[in-house]
């Protein structure tokens, strides 16, 4: 499968769907779009410098723990349409479609570099003719104004042959039923004569596609949608800190009775890609027009993205705190993804915890059925938890994620002579777990917001 050499317009080949698509990153966000193009028709090449994954591919097997049901792998490559190779497939470089679905984001901050080499590598590639390069990856106006043209060697206004797409993916993965072609799909192009070709590529995956006024109205939108949603989650994190002696997962409940009251719980603390990030994306680049300069939000334009993001800054070591003013012997943590039944490290709250634990002394434990023992030891300097033999030998257990495994948590825990006291994070077992010999407290709950020890008295 060769990307395509025809020198018919690109317009025609995206409509009869016969131009080569090249996907650059086979996370879950790459290797699904390439899935869908391809069931759509497009060949399409998904590359990857992790070269176990691209064996994967090539093999009929989905590298993702979690995912095998929900991307349709099999069913992609029946046709002969999806290949995995390395970024040094120089045919597949050469494409004049390219999807880039690469992280831009690490250790919970922005970075450039993926981003950065991939377009380079595309702009050397190029030969004349006409590119479409869409950015599905999450980005900050200061990068649509100056990182893609200075990596791409061109400014996006000056080269009519250069169509350049920002289409932030949206996903929900803990339901298959809102996905990449049911979810409706945002897009907006740096030239107004570049959007039919962006709708006709999206259009072919997406059953709904909303055009943008432009690609800087496209980009920030991905940023702002989750940033509601994150300020929404600090402010109930906060909530439940105000009010101790309330249980703030029922007042939300009740709250939430109301038309247009979504309801919240409260967390241990934020967790995934997209959500924790928001924020520095939104504030990079507030107050810019194009080319206009710096203007981010330590300027004082979003004061209220900057409170929170102090807070919640500080909201894991709250945590800890307050874990540790109920806690007896050695704490057990389940769940290091951030999302069930998935692997994903990615901006964990568990792994912040584990830090936070250790760090002021405590004997911490965690199990993931999706990381082998010496991950969960390099990943958050814990001693793995044997599950479910440990449970045991626990005095208070953590229950952060609620992976399908710990369904049976517990049966496990009521067969125990004497069980650990249990933090539940999102309340998925209070209804078994409440009112029995097992000493339970729901994260938000007047159990688990003990007061502090009083310190010594001032001095007259």
């Amino acid at each position: 499968m060769k990307p395509s050499t025809s020198p018919r317009p690109l317009s025609a080949a995206l409509q009869d769907r016969t131009e080569s698509v090249t996907v650059w990153g086979a996370g879950y966000i790459g290797l699904s779009a390439a899935c869908a193009l391809a069931g759509a028709g497009f060949p399409c090449t998904v590359l990857d410098t992790d070269g176990n994954r691209v064996s994967q591919i090539n093999a009929g097997v989905v590298p993702l723990p979690g995912f095998e049901d929900v991307i349709p792998l099999a069913e992609a490559r029946s046709g002969g349409r999806l290949r995995a190779a390395s970024p040094e497939d120089a045919a597949a470089v050469a494409a004049r479609v390219h999807l880039v679905c690469v992280n831009t984001d690490r250790d919970g901050r922005p970075v450039t570099g993926p981003l950065t080499e991939v377009l380079t590598a595309i702009a050397g590639a190029r030969t004349g003719g006409e590119t479409l390069i869409a950015l599905e990856s999450t980005v900050s106006l200061r990068w649509l104004d100056e990182l893609v043209p200075a990596a791409l060697g061109a400014a996006p206004a000056s080269d009519p042959s250069l169509h350049l797409v920002a289409a932030p993916r949206r996903d929900w993965m803990l339901s298959p039923e809102m996905n990449l072609r049911t979810l409706p799909r945002v897009v907006g192009t740096a030239r107004p004569e570049s959007l039919p070709l962006a709708r006709e590529l999206y259009e072919a995956i997406s059953e709904v596609v909303h055009p943008a006024p432009d690609w800087r109205h496209a980009g920030l939108t991905k940023p702002v949608e989750n940033l509601y949603r994150y300020l929404d989650l600090v402010l109930t994190n906060q909530l439940a800190e105000a009010y101790p002696g309330l249980d703030v997962p029922e007042v939300l409940r009740l709250a939430g009775t109301k038309w247009n009251v979504p309801t919240f719980h409260p967390s241990i603390g934020i967790g995934g890609y997209c959500i924790p990030l928001s924020p520095r994306f939104a504030v990079d680049g507030a107050g810019e027009g194009p080319g206009e300069g710096p203007g981010p939000a330590e300027d004082g334009l979003l004061p209220l993205v900057a409170a929170a993001m102090a807070w919640d800054g500080d909201h894991p070591a709250r945590v800890a705190e307050s874990i540790l003013r109920i806690a007896d012997g050695p704490i057990g943590i389940l769940g290091l993804s951030y999302a069930p039944n998935a692997r994903i490290v990615e901006g964990s709250p568990a792994r912040r915890l584990a830090e936070h634990l250790l760090a002021r002394g405590a004997d911490v434990l965690l199990h993931d059925p999706y990381f082998t023992p010496e991950e969960i030891t390099s990943l958050t300097g814990a001693r793995p938890l044997s599950w479910p033999d440990d449970l045991g030998s626990l005095g208070t257990l953590v229950a952060v994620t609620p992976h399908d495994l710990y369904g049976d948590l517990p049966a496990r825990l009521a067969a125990l002579a004497d069980p650990p006291a249990v933090v539940d994070n999102l309340g998925s077992y209070g209804a078994t777990l409440r009112g029995t010999a097992v000493r339970y407290a729901e994260w938000g709950t007047p159990a688990t917001r003990p007061a502090a020890e009083p310190g010594p008295e001032p001095r007259p």
